[in-house]
């Protein structure tokens, strides 16, 4: 059989404002022509197929359209789960209607491990695979929160219960592989936070458990998983430099610091459990973006080089001047009027040291993170030592709360 396995696809996505739409549609005709050329028996999407909890309509557009045209398709089964920026309600909803089209959906992890066990038949009808769809587990799935708890109890206690509920399923998955006495693949999903994982500046990958370090290492899955499809890092990579373990990546990038990576999709061909061999296929560029640092001047000379190639691209422009540059952005753009360059945001490191100092007029809170905004009230109120600790521990987690709140579930 062969499985097709993707993941973060972030339907919605925008970067600086500028909407991807197109991109995105590109993106998922791409994949549909692959299915179809490689014959893809399964393809497994491993979480956050949409950008927010509340996706825009021609999102959700793109995203069931999608899924009508990949059902009737050389695909037998697909399998989505839901990531941290999903809404695990919305990515459920259909759940009953997808069961027609052979597509299981999963939003929430429920407490019978063995419910997210899915077993899938080969072209001849015979049981060909074993898969194990889990979506991102969060707090309140896999542990029991207690007063008085320190910052490390608490990511200990996370972490032993994702191993515990994927060891669960394990279990499950491999007492039904005994009971069909054949030597069948079990592949498993997950949406987390792989211990050594590789991200980037500006990549898009938000911090799954805020205020900790939780990283889950690689003895947190069970030996009888023989291929583990991991959503959330945005860089395709390998967990422990094990092949079966890997990430596929964000297929488009999702910010100026992916710029020239190359992004991709796995092919995983599987013939048993033992015979399992995996392929990166690399995801066209459907749109450049770039970063360019330097100079006022060799920002100005860059620039109207590439107006006079005439190629569509995005660019964010980081000036590296020891001055300030009046009305910088303003000049900077001018130069590629007329052109298919977009210059979609224009920042200074002089102005952004700036910045992070109190007090600075040039200071603007959308160029501050939540947690910077915070630690700056803490600043203001002259809170220190563990009082700042514990302050700042008790915001991240209810900021966490907050975003992984399911605001339309009802």
């Amino acid at each position: 059989m062969k499985i097709l396995h993707t993941s973060d696809w972030h339907l919605g996505n925008q970067i600086c404002g500028h909407k991807r739409y197109e991109e995105h549609e590109q993106f998922l005709s791409w994949l549909l022509s692959l299915i179809n050329r490689e014959g893809v028996d399964v393809l497994i999407v491993a979480g956050d197929i949409f950008d927010t909890t509340t996706p825009p309509n021609r999102s959700l557009e793109q995203y069931y359209q999608f899924l009508a045209r990949a059902a009737g398709s050389s695909c037998r089964h697909i399998v989505i789960t839901a990531g941290n920026h999903d809404s695990p309600s919305l990515i459920a909803a259909p759940r009953e209607l997808c069961k027609y089209l052979n597509i299981t959906v999963v939003g929430h992890a429920p407490e019978e491990p063995g419910e997210l066990v899915t077993v899938i038949k080969d072209r001849d009808g015979k049981t060909g695979l074993i898969i194990c769809p889990v979506p991102y587990l969060r707090d309140r799935d896999v542990r029991t929160m207690q007063a008085g708890e320190s910052a490390a109890e608490k990511t200990a206690n996370l972490v032993a219960g994702i191993k515990a509920r994927y060891h669960a399923i394990g279990s499950c998955a491999e007492r039904i592989r005994e009971e069909i006495g054949e030597p069948i693949p079990i592949i498993a999903t997950g949406h987390l936070f792989a211990a050594g994982g590789i991200t980037r500046e500006d990549d898009g990958s938000r911090d799954l458990y805020l205020g900790t370090l939780a990283c889950v290492g690689a003895d947190a899955f069970p030996s009888c998983i023989d291929y583990l499809a991991l959503g959330h890092l945005h860089l395709p990579q390998r967990v422990c430099g094990n092949d079966r373990m890997r990430y596929s990546g964000a297929p488009l990038p999702m910010g100026f610091g992916e710029a020239g990576q190359t992004k991709s999709v796995l092919m995983i061909d599987v013939h048993d459990y033992r015979t399992i061999s995996v392929k990166e296929i690399p995801v066209p560029v459907f749109q450049n973006i770039t970063r360019l640092s330097g100079t006022h001047e060799e920002i100005i000379q860059e620039l109207a080089r590439m107006k006079m190639e005439y190629t569509p691209v995005l660019v964010e422009v980081v000036l590296e001047d020891s001055r300030i540059i009046p009305d910088a952005a303003e000049k900077i753009r001018a130069i590629i009027q007329g052109s298919p360059v977009e210059v979609l945001k224009v920042k200074s490191r002089q102005l952004s040291a700036q910045a992070m100092q109190p007090g600075s007029n040039e200071e603007s809170l959308a160029g501050l993170s939540p947690e910077e905004v915070f630690n700056r009230r803490l600043d203001a109120a002259e809170i220190e030592g563990n009082d700042r600790r514990e302050y700042l521990e008790s915001f991240l987690e209810i900021y966490k709360e907050l975003l992984e709140e399911d605001n339309n579930s009802e």
